[in-house]
């Protein structure tokens, strides 16, 4: 899975790049601008998304007069057979209950791979060799004696910050080691290797003074190279702003997006009530263990996730129905079951009185007048015990019969 997100990654590098270039590598822009790209690509979806919530809303007599049936009924037997009900009624309407998915089972890989991203500036915006990365976060470790080192991420962040900076480039370039092997791995632009270090510290000084770096500072103060868990101070403060902001958006994109009666009542309880702490707190631990920009992408995530429904829920709104009109609708929909009870209740009346006929054929003495003998095994019948003068004529007049319809 992450190999996936890997080469997911490789290919929204360039998008990344172009946002950094347009916003001046002010990198709280830059994830802004990606954010809302990713959101205008997938808007189709939230179409979609919408539209399938229009459709169940309009469903929702025919559902509630499905539950209706079983109100008074909590046995396993009664559930399950509501349920399927509840189910052929959709396949019937052709509603699918897991057409709005599409988009958040987009959003999830897109979201890893930017942390790939993210984590990773160097190789993913600046476009460094694995072989020139490791060089150059060894001497700015030496340089500025940052031991995250175990945190690969945090050790590239805080790399590409420092490196920002026109001054600390230069001591970098500097600090460069100037005699050593080539590290395992190293080629140029071109894909070539190098025949010497020398050679590879040449091209990687080369590298170092014409590349870009994003600026990770925020309105001038705020470091989102920084990782919370490691400056504890008002720092602290992202992980906790994030909590509130997923938690509010959340909230208030309920209030434009409709829920089955159902569904509300399962959400009221207090499972569901502690799952909706539980998800943006899970995000909060996590944006307390990485830098600060993974947790802003998310907030940007949600605030124009919820711009995107109040725009959905104004375009494609869904059925509000009065209390009058549901009930209207209930006995629309009541009227439509009954009437379809009573088709089926006649045609399997109208199956019966055939069999009885035949039944009674069976018992009787002879064969109806105009009777045709059906050919074939399955007519063959056991001869009765009638006067063998009467057996005769009848068989005789369906003889006849048969011959008249032949000719």
């Amino acid at each position: 899975m992450s190999a996936l997100f890997g080469y997911l990654a490789e290919g929204l590098k360039y998008l990344m790049i172009f946002c950094d270039k347009i916003t001046g590598q002010q990198y709280w822009l830059s994830l802004f601008l990606f954010a809302l790209i990713i959101k205008i690509v997938l808007f189709p979806f939230g179409i979609k998304q919408q539209k399938s919530q229009q459709k169940l809303a309009k469903l929702r007599p025919k559902e509630e007069a499905i539950r209706r049936k079983y109100k008074d009924r909590n046995d396993q037997e009664s559930l399950r057979k509501m349920n399927e009900e509840i189910q052929a009624m959709y396949r019937e309407e052709k509603y699918s209950q897991f057409g709005g998915c599409l988009p958040l089972l987009l959003q999830m890989p897109i979201l890893f791979s930017l942390y790939y991203i993210i984590q990773n500036p160097l190789h993913y915006l600046c476009r460094f060799g694995k072989a020139q990365i490791e060089v150059i976060m060894e001497t700015f470790h030496r340089l500025t004696g940052y031991a995250s080192a175990s945190t690969y991420q945090n050790l590239t962040i805080k790399t590409t910050s420092f490196l920002h900076d026109g001054e600390n480039l230069q001591r970098l370039i500097d600090a460069l080691p100037v005699d050593g092997s080539v590290p395992t791995g190293a080629v140029d632009a071109a894909g070539n290797s190098f025949a010497d270090y020398a050679a590879f510290r040449s091209d990687l000084i080369s590298q170092l003074s014409s590349k870009q770096y994003p600026n990770f500072k925020m309105f001038g103060f705020i470091d989102l190279s920084v990782t919370p868990s490691e400056q504890i101070w008002w720092y602290i403060l992202v992980p906790i702003f994030t909590f509130g902001i997923l938690w509010g958006t959340a909230k208030l994109q309920k209030k434009f997006t409709y829920v089955s009666p159902a569904t509300a009542n399962q959400q009221n309880n207090m499972t569901m009530k502690m799952m909706e702490f539980a998800m943006p707190l899970l995000s909060t631990v996590i944006a307390f263990s990485l830098p600060c920009a993974l947790a802003l992408y998310w907030i940007y995530q949600n605030v124009l996730g919820l711009g995107q429904q109040i725009i959905l829920a104004k375009m494609f709104p869904t059925p509000k129905m009065t209390d009058a009109e549901l009930k209207e609708a209930l006995r629309e929909a009541d009227r439509q079951a009954y009437e379809a009870k009573k088709a089926e209740e006649k045609r399997k009346k109208s199956i019966h009185d055939e069999d009885r006929m035949m039944s009674d054929m069976n018992r009787t003495s002879g064969v109806p007048e105009g009777w045709v003998e059906p050919m074939g095994p399955s007519s063959v019948k056991k001869d009765v015990d009638l006067p063998k003068g009467k057996k005769n004529k009848a068989i005789d007049r369906a003889e006849m019969k048969n011959d008249k319809k032949e000719d």
